[in-house]
């Protein structure tokens, strides 16, 4: 198997890892009762977010976007936006938030969730129910969706 190869099954294990570990996390909170309310949906999105933050306490950036995963990831990016026109590069940089990411940050309301790339979803590795990738100024995140926490991130993708 070639690094690159290894670097994407060992990022699949990690994942998976991470979604074992949430489900325990998150096992003893109350199910989300089918509502409309947006307080109760952000309360329970709380709870989530509290729980796998306390169960990854330790957790630091690289433990799930390995180095090694990084130098995959990070080209695809880089050439995904170059192929862009001039304009199209613009629209990109427009759509995306500019913050700076730290692993197990809740997700700012008050900064947008561009979509994402569909070119890019193309090529990098399928992400399980719950997990989705999101680009910001120059970081590529992995974002845990019902807890909405940053779960890992990789820096100069553009």
């Amino acid at each position: 198997m070639n690094r690159q190869a290894a670097a994407v099954a060992d990022f699949g294990k990690r994942i998976t890892g991470y979604i074992d570990l949430q489900k325990k996390l998150t096992a003893g909170l109350p199910p989300l009762k089918r509502t409309d309310d947006p307080a109760e949906i952000t309360q329970r999105e709380t709870a989530l977010g509290d729980a796998v933050r306390a169960g990854r306490a330790g957790a630091r950036r690289g433990d799930i976007l390995t180095r090694e995963v990084a130098h995959v990831f990070r080209p695809i990016v880089k050439q995904d936006f170059r192929r862009r026109s001039v304009h199209g590069q613009k629209v990109v940089r427009d759509e995306i938030p500019h913050f700076r990411p730290k692993v197990n940050q809740t997700y700012p309301s008050a900064r947008p969730l561009a979509t994402f790339p569909a070119t890019l979803l193309a090529v990098l590795p399928m992400l399980p129910d719950g997990l989705e990738y999101r680009l910001l100024s120059e970081a590529l995140i992995l974002r845990d969706v019902k807890a909405n926490i940053i779960v890992d991130f990789i820096i100069d993708v553009f």
